[in-house]
């Protein structure tokens, strides 16, 4: 038997809207839906503060300070996209104005009442060396700082970025010959040199086991070699100890990633003998004022440090001293001039690249060089043509790239796009 379905035009009854808020309708209504339920308002409650928390800390206590070894990550732009949402997580947490205080409180709970340091600043990746995927379980994880013997701190990056290169050793080296062969190409002296790590100079205090001891170490053992014969980088281990059985003591802070100022003159006097062979022969190096200031490593796990050493004056004629001792911002173009009848200075016109490295040398540079341009690699980033006219105007380009940052590959100075812009400078103005 069939059921015949009602036809015809529908009951205006049914098909009227509502007249109320459908939040506002019975709660057993099928089509009742709350306005905002309790977890809704304490997610909301959380996406305020979470995006308007570090502008109200920045209005009220101004900026705080980097804590890690990299700049702060800066607001991200609107044109990044989708990528403009992801950017905000890493803008939020870095500017924190309490981050500093939540870090410490978290280390003295985990050490005085676990009685271990806590798990701050590890990283871990799912990629192996030389892009192999490796099994979640096999995935290392690597601490921002190792703590050593004697109070001793060593970046863990140090160990990080050898057994986890960006490039392989084959890749760097092309890249650097490249840099170097379109320098010299052009009619420029091209002079290389490399810092070594704390950890390469240093390791008598690093604990017997921590992760990346023999995967750093591989890297290290096959760089070194390659770079001085291949590149003719300047090798700075052998004058980092001789030094240290000189003055008798470490030429790295204990509890700092860099060098002292003793470590930033060894690299001034080996690059500027390298260009005019005996020119430290004037030279008078006498102890200078005291320096005191934040080390690096502690705060990355809670704690405070400070690094002390005294700064060195240089004479390079052998009676003025021409070290620049005021304060700087190694993020700007530095430059520095001398007399061109002052002996023991390099003439000409350089420009020198470098790392954080280069900051323990500027006093130094500036009372070894005639004319001379200081710049930090992250600037070859932010406008690398500008860097690229200081080497088109320069007789020498100095470029130094501490260890940890060349070897894997991760020095700012191989970024393709980088190496495109400087090349391409030194090809179309040639200087003979």
């Amino acid at each position: 038997m069939s059921v015949p379905l009602k036809t015809g035009e529908p009951d205006p009854e049914q098909t009227q809207p509502f007249t109320v808020h459908e939040a506002r309708l019975p709660s057993d209504h099928p089509n009742y839906r709350p306005r905002h339920a309790a977890k809704q308002r304490l997610a909301l409650v959380c996406s305020v503060i979470f995006f308007l928390g570090p502008l109200a800390g920045l209005a009220v206590f101004g900026q705080p300070p980097a804590i890690e070894n990299r700049p702060l990550h800066p607001f991200p732009s609107l044109s990044q996209g989708w990528g403009f949402f992801s950017g905000l997580v890493p803008w939020a947490v870095d500017n924190l104005s309490f981050r500093n205080s939540a870090i410490q409180a978290n280390d003295q709970i985990s050490r005085g009442v676990f009685g271990e340091p806590p798990a701050l600043g590890s990283s871990g990746t799912d990629a192996a060396p030389g892009g192999i995927q490796a099994p979640p379980q096999q995935a290392a994880v690597f601490p921002q700082v190792i703590e050593g013997n004697n109070g001793w701190m060593y970046y863990g990056e140090d160990m990080r970025a050898k057994c986890q290169p960006n490039a392989s050793l084959d890749a760097v080296m092309q890249s650097v010959l490249r840099l170097k062969d379109d320098v010299v190409g052009s009619g420029r002296r091209f002079v290389l040199v490399v810092p070594p790590d704390k950890s390469t100079i240093e390791p008598q205090n690093l604990p017997s086991q921590y992760e990346g001891k023999d995967c750093a170490k591989k890297l290290s053992d096959q760089f070194w070699p390659r770079i001085v014969k291949e590149a003719g980088a300047i090798d700075l281990r052998g004058a980092v100890h001789a030094a240290e059985k000189q003055i008798g003591g470490p030429v790295y802070f204990p509890q700092d990633s860099h060098w002292t100022f003793v470590g930033g003159f060894l690299m001034t006097r080996a690059v500027a003998d390298s260009i005019v062979p005996g020119i430290d022969s004037t030279w008078k190096v006498a102890k200078g004022q005291s320096y005191s200031g934040p080390a690096d490593l502690p705060p990355l796990i809670g704690r405070t440090g400070v690094d002390t050493t005294d700064r060195l004056t240089l004479a390079p004629d052998g009676t003025t001293d021409r070290t620049f001792q005021d304060s700087f911002d190694a993020r700007n173009v530095l430059t520095f001039h001398n007399p061109a009848d002052v002996k023991g200075t390099v003439g000409g016109t350089t420009t020198w690249i470098g790392d954080s490295f280069t900051t323990w040398a500027t006093p130094s540079i500036a009372a070894a060089f005639q004319n001379v341009s200081v710049v930090q690699g992250a600037k070859l980033l932010s406008d690398p043509a500008a860097v690229a006219q200081l080497m088109v105007d320069s007789d020498t380009v100095v470029v130094e790239m501490v260890e940890r940052g060349i070897a894997p590959g991760i020095s700012v100075e191989l970024d393709p796009k980088v190496l495109d812009t400087l090349t391409k400078a030194m090809a179309t103005h040639p200087r003979r």
